[in-house]
């Protein structure tokens, strides 16, 4: 099963059930973190939201929050030895481990007020300027235990899910040098989910002391590093036997392994600089998903625009741009934002009332969207309507040369518009016409000249 955590279209915060592109909801107010308190399985309380959900919200559309937005506590070990040797060679010189890391896992203890959603944006805290990612997975703990031992501790693990240890390596290496651990370098932002997948997901994965899957971390879509799940050499039920011992485990605590190898610019800064406002990174594990984080300056402050609209000049006529818009299996040819995949369905050109399907991925979960077209002006504008009932608005201007293309989504149109807008949607949205808009000049001008 896949869990989410979400806030619903009525403010209240919610979990709910994923499946088939769709989110189904519990009831309003129960967080996932309620569940686990509960003592109710999730498999039960996933019969219950199968059978009768409190609501139905296609993912797409949902406001994804980190699965659990205030854990009890979070602890971040450093499980992966080629990590800890690389992390050694480039801040001493020298690749050897020290004997303690091989007596028994070590951790910290990081910030429950600093968890981000899997979509937040995250911002370079003051006082750094080696701001880093790393590319982890943790545990979600399912009930309150202690002293476990590691023949069994796996059986109180509710399930995995990304996270993203957000790092100031130069505030680090500060810190580190009074022997005391870190602290202010690590306080800022660790990002989680999207989802959390329970442990019988991912059982035909198991190999050695993890699971067979790909852990990646890329910027502007540039693949950095990375490794497998199954190079830990600290396994999750040996990290909560040491984690357990002589204290409690609240259901709800996170426990992270650490970056995998090469799963930060850190271990890579002899050919990497690290991260600047402007960048995004994406920290992905086969099966779990990915989270996605816009880096940002701390005095950015983001301003909900209900008509987020671009433009740009083409150098062809309105009509040779207009073909390309109005036929639909063309879309996914200059989609900028990596969520438009094939037409499954519709006209070979478009025209007012004309309705046609898409395959779609959204938070690396596929499902198909029905778009019906409600504006029409050949060779000048054309709309159609999302099931959300914004609208993405395509408007044609002839100017000496060629064509001004101006793309709008327009949230005024959707009753739930000013909502979808403020929940980060807008800025998504804004940075997926940005890109879309040169990928169709670009389309448009090879057509013309060819």
């Amino acid at each position: 099963m896949k869990w989410v955590s979400y806030r619903s279209f009525d403010g209240s915060e919610r979990c709910g059930l994923v499946e088939d592109g769709r989110i189904l909801g519990h009831a309003a107010g129960v967080t996932l973190l309620d569940l686990l308190r509960s003592g109710e399985s999730l498999e039960a309380a996933g019969a219950l939201v199968r059978s009768n959900p409190a609501e139905v919200v296609d993912l797409a559309w949902a406001d994804v929050l980190a699965p659990i937005p205030v854990p009890p506590s979070v602890r971040d070990f450093a499980a992966f030895e080629r990590h800890v040797s690389n992390a050694s060679r480039i801040t001493t010189g020298d690749p050897a481990i020290s004997p303690i890391w091989y007596g028994e896992p070590v951790f910290y203890f990081s910030n429950p007020a600093a968890i981000r959603g899997p979509r937040d944006d995250v911002a370079v805290p003051s006082g750094t300027k080696e701001w880093d990612f790393e590319v982890e997975v943790a545990a979600v703990i399912a009930d309150d235990c202690s002293d476990l031992d590691p023949g069994t501790a796996e059986e109180h693990i509710a399930g995995y899910l990304v996270c993203c240890d957000w790092s100031a390596r130069d505030v680090s290496g500060r810190e580190m040098g009074f022997v005391f651990g870190p602290s202010k370098s690590k306080d800022s932002a660790t990002s989680l989910g999207p989802y959390l997948v329970t442990p019988d997901e991912l059982e035909p994965y198991r190999s050695g002391k993890g699971y067979r899957l790909a852990m990646t971390g890329s910027v502007n879509g540039e693949r950095y590093g990375g490794g497998s799940w199954d190079e830990i050499h600290w396994s999750f039920a040996e990290m909560l036997a040491h984690a357990s011992r002589d204290t409690t485990l609240r259901a709800g605590d996170i426990i992270a392994s650490g970056p995998v190898g090469t799963g930060c610019i850190h271990e890579l800064s002899e050919h990497r600089s690290y991260l600047q406002p402007g960048d995004t990174v994406r920290v992905e594990v086969d099966h779990l998903g990915a989270v996605q984080a816009r880096v940002t300056d701390k005095a950015e402050k983001f301003v909900p625009e209900l008509k987020i609209s671009r433009s740009i000049d083409i150098a062809a006529p309105p009509s040779a741009v207009f073909d390309v818009i109005t036929d639909p299996r063309r879309h996914t040819e200059f989609d900028g934002s990596g969520t438009v995949g094939t037409m499954t369905a519709g006209p070979d050109r478009l025209s007012l009332g004309a309705e046609f399907s898409v395959s779609m991925v959204q938070f690396d979960v596929p499902y198909k969207v029905t778009n019906t077209v409600l504006e029409y002006e050949e060779n000048r504008r054309i709309a159609w309507a999302h099931p959300g009932r914004h609208r993405w608005r395509y408007q044609l201007e002839p100017i000496e040369g060629g064509t001004r293309a101006t793309e709008t989504c327009d949230f005024t149109t959707s009753p739930r518009g000013e909502l979808v807008a403020a929940s980060g949607w807008g800025r998504r949205d804004a940075e997926g016409i940005e890109k879309t808009l040169p990928r169709l000049k670009a389309l448009v001008e090879k057509n013309h000249r060819g």
